[in-house]
């Protein structure tokens, strides 16, 4: 009977974790929201993001054959998932002195935040291979290179809309921007950023906030001298999940306690370069 009562303790908990963490990944701030994804159908290994070649329209003459054929064909990219995950320990002594429903959910939360953050890191690194650049190094944001980046992503006919993936403190520098221009034209965006803390869309590019960068001075990290931002049209990268999570428990006897394992089965990759601009701008006070 006390075996039945542990498993069913367990089989409780890590249903809350799932749960948990399946809301965290719903509802946090998540590239993958703005970009293609596509599920990993049963008995595949990668799913191809087809890309067409460009067909030429040309003057026709009147009972006369067309001479030549524009060929459609496709190229792609395809993209194959791969496991990331992470290990959890409760020990006995952790088990009995906590509110089980709680402990889940606070473990599920922590969970999806390490899955989330994995995601969008994934994402974010892809923007250093982009071959359009915008900004330079120590320099802070401006608008000028926002327009940059839109006038890039129009001249390569990449579909709207656009984003724009930033850094907490590529946020603060746009703020200061807003917060304190005092020309008529940037009156509402002004008071939006004054109320509300937020940054409406810029020359027609939504801005996203990313927080949960790894740290380190590699390009493209949060606390790094700079970073590589990106803008980009949801068509720029693509992303194949096998399953958001699991997560997988294991008793250790000796060391009185359980192993909780959580994986995710996903990849991200480049689809079509020019539809994406990399962004170099300052990220340190």
């Amino acid at each position: 009977m006390a075996n039945e009562t542990t498993t069913t303790s367990l089989d409780d908990l890590c249903q809350a974790i799932i749960a948990e963490a399946r809301m965290v990944l719903s509802q946090g701030s998540d590239l993958s929201n703005y970009i293609m994804k596509r599920s990993l159908p049963k008995g595949k290994s990668g799913v191809t993001f087809p890309k067409y070649a460009a067909l030429t329209a040309s003057a026709l003459t009147e009972g006369t054959d067309l001479s030549s054929n524009s060929q459609v064909s496709t190229s792609g990219t395809t993209i194959t998932p791969t496991q990331v995950g992470l290990m959890a320990v409760v020990t006995d002594i952790v088990d009995w002195a906590s509110n089980a429903p709680q402990l889940g959910a606070d473990i599920g939360k922590l969970m999806g935040d390490a899955i989330l953050a994995k995601r969008n890191q994934d994402i974010w690194a892809l923007f250093d291979g982009f071959s359009q650049t915008a900004g330079t190094t120590n320099t802070d944001i401006t608008e000028a290179n926002i327009a940059s980046c839109v006038r890039q992503l129009m001249a390569a006919k990449a579909p709207r809309p656009y984003y724009m993936a930033i850094t907490p403190h590529v946020f603060e520098d746009l703020i200061t921007i807003y917060s304190t221009n005092s020309n008529f034209t940037a009156t509402e965006i002004r008071n939006m950023v004054l109320e509300k803390g937020e940054l409406p869309p810029i020359y027609g590019v939504i801005p996203l906030l990313v927080d949960n960068l790894a740290s380190g001075t590699s390009a493209g990290k949060a606390d790094a001298a700079d970073a590589k931002c990106g803008v980009f049209s949801r068509q720029a990268i693509g992303m194949v999940e096998g399953y958001d999570i699991q997560i997988e428990p294991e008793r250790n006897a000796s060391m009185r306690g359980y192993e909780l394992v959580a994986t995710s089965y996903y990849a991200v990759a480049e689809v079509e370069d020019t539809f994406g601009v990399e962004l170099l701008v300052d990220n340190k006070d």
